[in-house]
Parts: C-alpha cells; sequence; structure tokens
C-alpha cells in the first residue's frame, strides 16, 4: 500500500478483498468499491449490490465489477425476464437482439437462493463475463448487451436512481 493511500482507499480494498478468489485472477485484482445499496421493490428486499471499479470511480468507458448478494430465492427465469424488460425499456435493442440475449442469459444464469452471489465483470469494447461465488458462469461478448445490461442500474433512466447515486457514491448529491 503506497504511503499516500487514503483511509477511504484502504478501506475501499478492504471490501473488494471478498470478491470471489477465481474473479480476482482472472480480472487483475486491483478492485475499489464505488458505492453499495440494496435492490427493493414495495418491502421485498431481492439483493445486495456493490459497484467496483480500478479507481473506485465508475467510468463506463473502464472495466467494472457489479456484485449481486441475493437476499431471497429467485428462478433463472425471473431474473432474465426482468432484465430483458429493463434492458428492452433503456436501450430498445431489436426483437433479434431480445432473442439472442435471452438465449444467451438462459445458458448462463442459473436459480439463486438466499446468500448466492452472481457478478458481472464489464470489459468495454468486449462484453460481459460472469461469475457465481464459486465458478465462471460463462460472457456475453457483445457490446451492446454490456452497455444495454450495465444501464439496468447505472442509467440516468434506471428505474431506481436513489439506488444509481448509491453505486455511484453520490449519497446526498443531485443526480
Amino acid at each position: 500500500m503506497p504511503a499516500s493511500a487514503t483511509v477511504d482507499d484502504v478501506s475501499s480494498l478492504f471490501k473488494a478483498q471478498d470478491l470471489p478468489p477465481h474473479l480476482l485472477a482472472q480480472t487483475g485484482g486491483a478492485w475499489k468499491l464505488c458505492g453499495q445499496g440494496v435492490f427493493s421493490w414495495s418491502v421485498f428486499k431481492f439483493y445486495r449490490i456493490r459497484l467496483f471499479s480500478r479507481t473506485g470511480h465508475f467510468e463506463a468507458t473502464q472495466p467494472h465489477l457489479l456484485d449481486l448478494s441475493y437476499l431471497r430465492k429467485l428462478s433463472a427465469q425471473q431474473i432474465i425476464t426482468i432484465s430483458l424488460q429493463e434492458m428492452q425499456r433503456l436501450a430498445a435493442p431489436t426483437p433479434a437482439q431480445l432473442a439472442s440475449w435471452r438465449s444467451s442469459l438462459e445458458a448462463i444464469v442459473p436459480d439463486v437462493g438466499l446468500g448466492d452471489r452472481l457478478l458481472g465483470w464489464f470489459v468495454p469494447g468486449e462484453g460481459v463475463h460472469f461469475f457465481s461465488a464459486h465458478a465462471e458462469l460463462g460472457a456475453i461478448l457483445e457490446t451492446a448487451f454490456a452497455s444495454a445490461f450495465g444501464a439496468i442500474w447505472l442509467d440516468p433512466k434506471t428505474q431506481r436512481p436513489l439506488l444509481r447515486q448509491e453505486l455511484l457514491g453520490l449519497q446526498g448529491e443531485t443526480a
């Protein structure tokens, strides 16, 4: 740790250390927490989510990670359907893209339960690599998919603008 490291640098690195070792081995490991929050609907909490980047500040043109820790049981089909609905709302993909994305996600996304984790490693110009807490699940190497999928949480028009602010580390600021 360099002598010039701040307390925030140290605490965000400690939070990044609990990322799965297989993910850290593949992605290079030097991740800093940008922000975190909980995705909920009505009184139901679905997952905790954290956003990581190399600098601790999100830039869509730089690699980043989304880490979802589930707080309830969800089927793969529930996750995929809701994700595609949001991607369609935010990115307006063609019907052929939606069908391709559904097929790709069905081959990657598992059913989840309390405590399960799904992580996405976004590589600009390449796509998204998906991981569980224990293994790599697959990748969708299409930049339009990566942009649309990340938009679910990070686009200014997201359904959860307060969660977006938390992820971007903008709590207390106006978007």
